[in-house]
């Protein structure tokens, strides 16, 4: 009999369904057959770049520390991503919203004008008019206490044009305040509200509209908890319910985890009718690399009886699907390929942790991925989650360890190259995914077949030219544990795509560069994806 868990640890392949072993098969030489049934588990092959292009020299993600020593690494790289337009302002924070011609742009100001660093000029979220890609400009900032300092939990909804924020002062949140803004006017948002809520458990870190947009979902990282706030009256938000994830449900503490980041289905899944499922990546207690206490990974639940505003509403559990090759895991996303639902979701850190670099090398020294990754999840039959295909990089590989180790050093924060935020270029049939990555920066992938995904083009913003320089609303700040030199940028936000007069662009963010425009150069290719119906994602919350 094999042992599937040996073999897990050693390949880094390791799957788990619920609690139990669903098993671990070597590393494909060749992707398998569409039809088959045993997943894609990496690494994707990497992309053949345009002439002209500003290539990494590394393995596929890695920045090599002669690129980061030489001060190369201070401008930007890119492969088959060409900048367009740019807006730097003082650096960029965790996300990336967007409706209309207009983008939101958060920073993390909480240590601006303290500790050596500099004032913010603009702080809270910016507001960009994009109406020229070619000169994103500076319109306005919201700076109300929900918005100050946000986190993860910002979400725009484009059904009633409405942007909510909870207050996140370094994903904490020591105030239970919500906002809401009608976006009606992209480029000048109203505020329609700006509330302290009663419950002095709501500590918001993630967050999610309904697609609705009548209920405004929240987590609390701190606490273990789950929020939904009613917007149907965004003038006067209520909150509805206070989950705290009872007999040990899976979420919560009883359970040894932590629902981290969320999102609602958008549309019908497997008999479901949107805003009834709430997709969670959950945190589970790592012992050590390829061991955990509690799952690490995703839970599907049915919140049907909050959207059916049912007194004393019920979460239930449907069905989980646990893996032991990353850490902390992230926002699932929901399109449909080819009419068949998947779920995109990932790691925020390897199989080591956090720590790097102590993380990357357990991880490497049990055969593991060092870096979190993207994976894609068939959920047809909401009962039984299926892995269809991880989106490992060269950097993710455990075979290029020797190579990509020791790379993130204690003083560059944890992360390393593992992935963040990934967007759908067209939730009702998608084709491309477009992942942030912390240092590898943005990689996009070709998915039309989910079980043969391959890389398509990456773009990694740009170091700041001097390493000691702080931008008062990048990510790149002590409390993310970032010292000088600063040699590397991050990119965590999800991004855009938007098609315009036979274009497609990317709009994405890093953490010095700032917003960005950028445009797929191979246009005859891309064509034969098929645009988006729409301008970008606007079947997306966030």
């Amino acid at each position: 009999m094999l042992d599937h868990d040996r073999m897990g640890r050693r390949f880094g392949l390791a799957l788990v369904a619920g609690l139990w072993v669903a098993g671990a098969g070597m590393l494909a030489a060749t992707p398998v057959s569409a039809n088959a049934q045993t997943p894609f588990l990496g690494p994707v092959p990497q992309p053949v770049c345009q002439p002209g292009d500003r290539t990494a020299s590394g393995v596929d993600g890695q920045l090599t520390s002669a690129e980061r020593s030489s001060g190369a690494s201070t401008q930007p790289y890119n492969c088959n991503l060409a900048i367009v337009g740019e807006y730097a302002g003082q650096g960029a924070g965790h996300q990336l919203m967007w409706y209309g011609h207009c983008a939101y742009v958060t920073t993390e100001g909480f240590e601006a004008g303290q500790r050596g660093i500099p004032p913010l000029r603009h702080p809270g979220i910016q507001v960009l008019d994009v109406s020229n890609p070619h000169a994103p400009r500076y319109v306005t900032h919201l700076d109300d206490p929900a918005s100050l300092y946000d986190w993860e939990d910002g979400s725009v909804n484009p059904q009633r044009a409405l942007l909510a924020s909870g207050e996140s002062w370094v994903g904490a949140g020591p105030q239970p305040a919500v906002s809401f803004y009608d976006l009606s006017d992209c480029a000048h948002p109203r505020l329609l509200s700006s509330v302290q809520l009663p419950d002095p458990n709501l500590v918001a870190h993630g967050g999610n509209f309904a697609f609705d947009g009548k209920t405004y979902w929240l987590t609390s990282y701190t606490k273990r908890r789950l929020y939904a706030i009613d917007a149907s009256d965004p003038k006067h938000p209520k909150e509805l319910l206070d989950w705290d994830f009872p007999d040990r449900q899976a979420g919560g503490i009883g359970a040894d985890q932590t629902c981290h980041r969320i999102s609602l289905n958008q549309f019908t899944v497997d008999g479901h009718p949107p805003d009834t499922l709430l997709f969670c990546g959950v945190v589970g207690h790592m012992v050590r690399p390829g061991v955990y206490r509690s799952g690490n990974g995703l839970v599907i639940y049915d919140v049907s009886q909050v959207q059916d505003r049912r007194p004393h509403p019920v979460i239930k559990v449907i069905s989980s699907l646990y893996w032991v090759n990353g850490n902390i895991a992230i926002e699932p996303d929901l399109a449909f390929i080819h009419g068949t639902p998947y779920l995109g979701v990932g790691d925020e850190c390897g199989s080591g942790g956090c720590s790097y670099p102590k993380s990357a090398i357990d991880a490497c020294k049990a055969g593991l991925p060092p870096n979190g990754f993207e994976r894609l999840i068939d959920i047809s039959d909401l009962a039984k989650p299926r892995l269809v295909a991880q989106l490992m990089i060269g950097a993710d590989d455990p075979r290029n360890c020797a190579q990509t180790q020791g790379d993130i050093t204690a003083t560059m924060g944890g992360y390393g190259y593992s992935m963040h935020d990934c967007t759908f270029d067209n939730p009702r049939d998608a084709t491309l995914l477009a992942c942030s990555a912390h240092q590898a920066g943005i990689r996009v992938f070709d998915i039309r077949n989910p079980e043969q995904p391959r890389e398509i083009a990456y773009f990694i913003g740009p170091a700041p030219p001097v390493p000691t320089e702080i931008d008062p609303g990048s990510l790149l700040n002590t409390f993310q544990g970032v010292r000088p030199p600063i040699n590397f940028a991050w990119s965590k936000a999800h991004s855009r795509f938007v098609w315009q007069h036979g274009q497609l662009d990317l709009w994405v963010t890093s953490s010095h560069g700032g917003f960005y425009v950028l445009k797929f150069e191979n246009q005859a290719e891309i064509a034969k994806l098929k645009p988006a119906p729409t301008p970008g994602n606007e079947d997306y919350q966030d």
